[in-house]
């Protein structure tokens, strides 16, 4: 019970933060403002023409991450799928079931292809099993992923003016998933203001304001949280009050380590409620709702308890709390730097070592600062994994839909549990340091 005491003194101590009200006011009121966010369906022709003509299959298949690693002016290499048109036209688009121009209907398509000449063209009446096929193989990509299924596919039965084309027509029917990809118009306060330039795919205008509003109101909060956390230890261990909590019977080390719960459940609410809120306004206004972006909440937590451990560090060497403020953000900006610098050498020597040149021209693939600071990055926390690794759990939720699910990413070719490993052992070892010097220090 005396535990649970100093636990809930901790709490209280953040509960008594007026910054705390301040940030959960603000974060409510960037939630309302995305609540007054509508999203209009456009016209089927305009998201059906893209499925057609193999767009959307070449954006998807390039954002996959390794496709990323292909890009960036690699010479003999091309993005996986890259947009080269199609033979094929859409002509018309009919509603079969449902209500027009939404996402949720089923349509009948009409298609044409061109091959040149009269003769081919009625060969392919006579005989269509084979371009059929290809057809069908021409949307296996993105039927594939889940977004949509084809049935009954035929050779129309009205011919064209165009006697050396051939219409084909099929059943498209759209999957829950299909409403990511559709084309939408969105507007704000409830429709009153359009945004008339904008005619993009509902879940890359979802994924967009999701990361904006996260990135901007996380890196606040992060930035407010380390200022007002930092002043936690040092009030702590001021004359008197230290005097007082060290005459009871409680080890040090764990009266330090739930002073420093008690800091982070500061950042746990403002998380909390920030990324909830985005996240019942968006789906509520979109009718997609992400779940795995609540995952946003223990991960931006786990970050900042990498910084807040370094700050509680400072704090118990020096009852400062400007030191303990200067040193957490030079250690945050240290942390961004070393995993900025990383991710662009090994993005340049990637691209010497496929494009093969000789030792002589390379200029990064062997040089010794790669190693240093891929040393460097290796044992320090994996900030800017953390940061990457949110960003695709809110792509994968919002756009990728069935292709790049969050159970891929984890378990993808990158190892994020190590990144995790590495930054649980620092804030192991700083919350360690910080509890030994604490426990032999004569107050």
């Amino acid at each position: 019970m005396k535990y649970f005491a100093i636990l809930k003194d901790s709490l209280r101590e953040t509960l008594d933060s007026k910054v705390l009200y301040v940030l959960l006011g603000l974060s409510l009121l960037m939630a309302l403002f995305v609540a007054t966010l509508s999203f209009k369906p456009l016209p089927a022709e305009k998201t059906l023409t893209q499925v057609v003509d193999g767009r959307m299959a070449a954006v998807l298949e390039a954002l996959k991450p390794e496709a990323q690693d292909k890009k960036d002016g690699d010479q003999g290499h091309e993005f996986p799928f890259n947009f080269r048109g199609s033979p094929y036209k859409l002509e018309k688009a009919v509603v079969l079931r449902g209500t027009p121009d939404s996402p949720d209907a089923d349509y009948l398509m009409t298609l044409s292809k061109g091959f040149g000449d009269r003769q081919t063209a009625e060969k392919v009446h006579k005989n269509p099993a084979e371009e059929i096929d290809a057809l069908r193989q021409h949307f296996a990509h993105l039927e594939s992923f889940g977004y949509f299924r084809l049935e009954k596919m035929r050779v129309a039965g009205e011919a064209p003016t165009d006697a050396s084309k051939v219409e084909f027509e099929m059943e498209f029917l759209p999957t829950r998933a299909m409403r990511r990809l559709w084309l939408h118009q969105p507007s704000l306060f409830f429709g009153l203001v359009p945004i008339t330039r904008v005619e993009q795919s509902l879940g890359f205008q979802l994924f967009f304001i999701a990361q904006l509003v996260m990135q901007m109101g996380s890196w606040l909060a992060v930035l407010l949280g380390v200022i007002i956390t930092s002043f936690f230890i040092p009030n702590m261990l001021q004359k008197g009050s230290v005097d007082l909590l060290l005459v009871k019977p409680i080890r040090r080390p764990l009266l330090l380590v739930f002073k420093f719960v008690g800091g982070l459940t500061f950042i746990l609410l403002v998380n909390a409620f920030a990324v909830v809120g985005i996240w019942f306004a968006l789906g509520l206004r979109s009718g997609l709702w992400a779940q795995w972006m609540l995952l946003l909440i223990p991960l931006l937590t786990f970050f900042f308890a990498i910084l807040y451990s370094v700050s509680t560090l400072v704090a118990v060497l020096t009852r400062s709390t400007v030191a303990a403020i200067l040193v957490t953000i030079g250690v945050w900006l240290l942390f961004f730097s070393v995993g900025l610098a990383h991710e662009l050498i090994e993005m340049e020597a990637r691209k010497e070592e496929r494009a093969k040149l000789p030792p002589e021209e390379r200029v990064l693939s062997d040089h010794s600062a790669r190693w240093i600071v891929a040393g460097v990055h290796r044992v320090l926390p994996r900030t800017s994994d953390l940061n990457q690794l949110g960003e695709l759990l809110v792509f994968s939720d919002f756009v990728a839909g069935g292709y790049l699910s969050p159970k891929r990413i984890l378990s993808a070719d990158r190892n994020w549990w190590e990144s995790f490993g590495v930054s649980l052992a620092f804030i192991a070892i700083m919350l360690g340091l910080a509890c030994w010097r604490f426990a032999r220090k004569d107050y």
